[in-house]
């Protein structure tokens, strides 16, 4: 099975610039809590204050960085536009991305955020067999413009090595493995490494990419040890160490390939401010733009929409429609024609254009009915359920969406399954024969540290 990694730079921003088309080109920085300090780190006020996120490339231009507290970034540039990061958007977006995926991918896995800021994203998901990866690589990208989201496609045989190829990649040139054009930053590429090839393609990268603590990365380069190829090569350790915990196994290109299924857990909702008749979304675009957002999810998810929520947001605050589809809606036709008629009859100016979907029914239940209705809608919790199966019990699907702090694991790796819960007990008396059972509490370590990337 082959593994594909869509890298997602600077995500925090790029939510808010998926449904705010003003924003994209501008001089912006994305601003939020910041993260308590490491242990062993002393606290600074600083730390507990707004700070930079992401920004786009005009504010790094002008001297903004990550992690900067958002008094310096104003402090910058008159022009640079400060804004605050949206988790509840953040959440959405990752939906968004995973509910499109499951249309051309069987299992979608949401990973996390990277870096140790948490500034990007990373996501993975099945390649199809007998399917090129270049291709594969290609309608990812189409994809992902659609919701206009600019990412990276890293694809190889285990996780680890596609995401090295899609995050550390840039426009090098490696063997068999076509780039993205532009600077080594470039926001869209697909890299395929070749089949068996991981090693090969590790070999030259820095042994930073390990999440190795500083002394010990000192103490290798110090004897020359410098890349993952000549750290793969090194004799193995005498003391026998957990398998998560095998870095060596990780720069021979040997993570595996394992994936956490994902499965809808939350209705549709796509959102998009509206701008002037002129602009890119203004009119009748941004009633194409929802209604094809809409159907790609409707697509991955292989449900159609029963019953809609349209809301419009103007001077007179926002305004809540309901919609019947009548018959099950999952074309892009059937759903401007539900949206557009409302748009229209809106007075005044709409500033923000939202569609929710509060009732979704099976794809192709209505085909054989006579009076071609839909049939019972069902919510999105049901399908979710209906579909995920006994396998998605251990894990939460967007259990990785919040920034990770200092210490924590990486979305490449595999995830813990959720502590378990030790099933309660009544309280007994104490005897020489028995005591009082303690409950007790499983957890498995992770699999490796953190990694700045």
């Amino acid at each position: 099975m082959r593994i594909a990694c869509v890298h997602v730079p600077q995500f925090a921003l790029q939510s808010l610039t998926r449904i705010d088309p003003s924003l994209r080109g501008a001089a912006v920085a994305v601003v939020g809590a910041g993260h308590d300090p490491a242990a062993g780190v002393r606290p600074s006020l600083a730390l507990h204050s707004p700070v930079v996120l992401a920004c786009s490339r005009a504010a790094w231009a002008l001297g903004v960085r990550l992690g900067m507290t958002a008094s310096a970034a104003r402090f910058v540039s008159p022009d640079l536009r400060v804004v605050a990061a949206d988790a509840q958007l953040e959440r959405e977006t990752v939906r968004a991305i995973a509910d499109a995926l499951l249309g051309v991918s069987a299992v979608v896995d949401t990973g996390g955020r990277v870096a140790a800021s948490g500034a990007h994203l990373a996501m993975y998901c099945e390649v199809p067999s007998k399917t090129r990866g270049m291709t594969f690589g290609d309608r990812l990208l189409a994809l992902l413009d659609t919701f206009g989201i600019a990412a990276r496609i890293g694809i190889a045989d285990d996780r680890f090595t596609a995401w090295v190829a899609a995050a550390h990649s840039g426009s090098e040139v490696a063997g068999g493995a076509r780039h993205g054009t532009g600077s080594p930053r470039e926001d869209r590429g697909v890299v395929s490494v070749p089949r068996g090839g991981s090693a090969a393609f590790l070999a030259p990268r820095p042994l930073s990419l390990l999440a190795i603590t500083p002394e010990v990365q000192h103490m290798l380069e110090a004897l020359g040890v410098r890349t993952l190829g000549e750290f793969a090569a090194l004799p193995a350790p005498s003391v026998s160490r957990p398998l998560e915990a095998d870095y060596q196994a990780l720069a021979r290109g040997d993570s595996g390939n394992r994936l956490r299924p994902y499965a809808p857990d939350a209705p549709i909702r796509e959102e998009l401010v509206v701008g002037s008749a002129g602009s890119l979304f203004g009119g009748a675009a941004a009633v194409a733009a929802l209604a094809e957002r809409v159907r790609l999810r409707l697509l991955g998810r292989a449900r159609g929409a029963a019953r809609l929520e349209v809301t419009m947001s103007g001077d007179g605050g926002p305004r809540v429609v309901p919609v019947a589809a009548g018959r099950t809606a999952s074309s892009h036709d059937d759903l401007a024609r539900l949206i557009a008629p409302l748009v229209s009859e809106q007075p005044g100016a709409i500033g923000k254009l939202g569609v929710v979907v509060v009732g979704e029914a099976l794809a192709g239940v209505a085909s054989g009915a006579e009076d071609d209705t839909a049939g019972p809608p069902i919510d999105a919790l049901s399908a979710a359920l209906s579909s995920a199966g006994t396998a998605m019990l251990p894990f939460a699907p967007l259990g990785h969406l919040a920034p990770l702090a200092a210490g924590r694991g990486q979305p490449w790796q595999l995830s813990a399954p959720e502590t378990l819960r030790a099933e309660g007990r009544d309280a007994h008396r104490r005897t020489r024969r028995a005591k009082q059972r303690r409950t007790v509490t499983l957890s498995q370590s992770q699999l490796f540290g953190n990694l700045d990337g």
